[in-house]
């Protein structure tokens, strides 16, 4: 079986938002040329061709849609035929004539964040949002695309996830999935940072909204990521940062992970290929090292750890257990 590359490519870090959690709060955003865009395009291509197996693409930013090379790049997609790929967006810029053209180049889907009811999404991505993220869904659903909701859970909105799904089945989305909120040195990681009992009772909150799903709603609960696995009994969750996943930044800067931001080299530069060949860190985060404490538990083979960039950004290493592991 040919396994699949994930290139999550953060095209810019623009976007029209100023979110409470943003990873790029203090960041000066920057846009690169097409023609620097479409370098980084060939080395993916060239990677997953040496390395035999199929290729896809999550756009990214900042917010995809304030790239002025947006378009560009999927005529690029779509001309090669090469990779698959999806859309990773905050949704308000999505009329329905963008919703329309961005169906003509078949996404596999397209991620929209909401981050719980109208006034904690409000006072996270703000004022007005709910209510664009709102008209942005229904656009991507006129248009017949693959809708799935992110919802990253925090200590300020755990709690708010059944409001998610009702949200998400009001509008016939197709998924939602959840995963934890990753501190990453900005202003409010103190304030959002799940504690490990909050992350259990969020773990459980998804289970209880998961089994109250009724089997005839069009609207799926995806409960596979780190540690969602433990309430659903389904195959454990496994990190592939490093391994089938690598991240690029606005600038061409490498990373195993958006949240794990560990710069292994710039694709500008060098070779991606040879950054993932050669890289040690990438090479260690191959060996799938499972941590010592994690060793007696049953999941331990697949899991390896849980949510790696959690770990290494609460511990500073990766290679420890899930910060908000129960087991």
């Amino acid at each position: 079986m040919v396994r699949t590359f994930i290139l999550q490519w953060h095209l810019s870090e623009n976007c029209n938002l100023r979110c409470l959690h943003c990873y790029q709060e203090d960041h000066v955003p920057m846009c690169i040329s097409y023609k620097k865009l479409e370098h980084i395009y060939y080395e993916f291509i060239n990677l997953i061709d040496k390395l035999g197996m199929r290729g896809h693409i999550n756009i990214t930013g900042g917010e995809p849609f304030c790239n002025p090379h947006l378009f560009k790049i999927l005529d690029l997609i779509k001309k090669d035929n090469k990779v698959s790929f999806s859309i990773l967006t905050n949704g308000t810029l999505i009329d329905l004539d963008t919703a329309l053209k961005l169906k003509s180049y078949n996404p596999d889907y397209v991620q929209v964040s909401l981050e719980g009811g109208k006034k904690i999404n409000d006072y996270i991505r703000g004022k007005g949002t709910y209510n664009q993220i709102k008209k942005g869904i229904r656009n991507l659903k006129k248009a017949g695309i693959f809708t799935s909701i992110s919802f990253t859970a925090n200590h300020i909105n755990y709690k708010e996830f059944p409001k998610v799904v009702r949200y998400g089945k009001r509008l016939k989305v197709d998924n939602i999935w959840s995963d934890r909120y990753i501190p990453l040195g900005g202003s409010m990681d103190k304030e959002l940072t799940l504690s490990k009992e909050e992350t259990k009772e969020y773990l459980d909150i998804m289970k209880k909204e998961r089994l109250k799903m009724n089997k005839k709603s069009k609207t799926r609960i995806s409960m596979n990521r780190a540690l969602q696995f433990t309430r659903t009994n389904e195959y454990a969750y496994s990190c592939t940062c490093g391994d089938t996943l690598l991240t690029v930044m606005e600038n061409g800067d490498l990373v195993p992970c958006r949240r794990m931001p560990i710069v292994v080299g710039n694709v500008l530069v060098d070779s991606m290929y040879d950054i993932y060949k050669n890289n040690e860190i990438l090479k260690d985060l191959r060996k799938k090292t499972i941590p010592e404490d994690c060793m007696k538990c049953e999941h331990s083979n697949r899991c390896r750890g849980g949510l790696k960039c959690l770990t290494y950004a609460v511990t500073g290493s990766y290679n420890l257990k899930d910060v908000g592991c129960d087991l």
